[in-house]
């Protein structure tokens, strides 16, 4: 997975971590692994997240994606260009809102498919803190804001149609 460093913030290191803080609690994205994220709370791993690009059912490779970023004090932004048939992009925005850690996803491509971006998030054990908890895989919140392309047969111009796909997902901190 590559970054490219020509788009990042002024005096970005790629290998060290981008953080956000709320509370106690910080979102970590290391440079040299932008398909992952870290959830700390008081400096312990409680979470890990990675991304899963899913196109009409089948899972996309992201590891030869050029990532860039943008860091501010609240946000976290992350985007690329994939080639895949065409080109898709790709944008996520990680933030502290509300009491919860929000992913935001959006993707836009020129044929339509039907895409899906999530994290798969891992709880990871509070006492070894190195292995996914025995507990059952919790159903993380979700919202999918539509499917783009069911309007395409509605569209004026259906030549300058792009496929958009939005959603947000969010760990509610105070659950915790």
């Amino acid at each position: 997975m590559a970054v490219d460093e020509s788009k990042t913030e002024q005096g970005f290191d790629v290998h060290c971590p981008l953080d956000i803080n709320y509370h106690q609690w910080t979102l970590r994205v290391a440079g040299q692994n932008p398909e992952k994220f870290e959830l700390l709370y008081a400096d312990k791993v409680l979470y890990q997240g990675k991304l899963e690009l899913i196109n009409n059912g089948e899972p996309l490779d992201v590891s030869e994606a050029q990532w860039k970023f943008r860091h501010r004090h609240d946000r976290i932004e992350q985007w690329c260009q994939l080639h895949h048939v065409n080109k898709l992009s790709i944008n996520m925005n990680y933030f502290f809102h509300d009491q919860a850690l929000v992913i935001e996803y959006l993707a836009r491509n020129s044929i339509p498919t039907r895409l899906d971006i999530r994290h798969e998030i891992v709880p990871l054990d509070s006492v070894e803190n190195d292995k996914p908890s025995h507990s059952e895989k919790l159903d993380w919140q979700r919202c999918r804001h539509g499917l783009p392309s069911e309007s395409i047969r509605h569209s004026i111009k259906p030549d300058l149609f792009r496929e958009a796909f939005s959603a947000t997902q969010w760990i509610v901190l105070d659950k915790m």
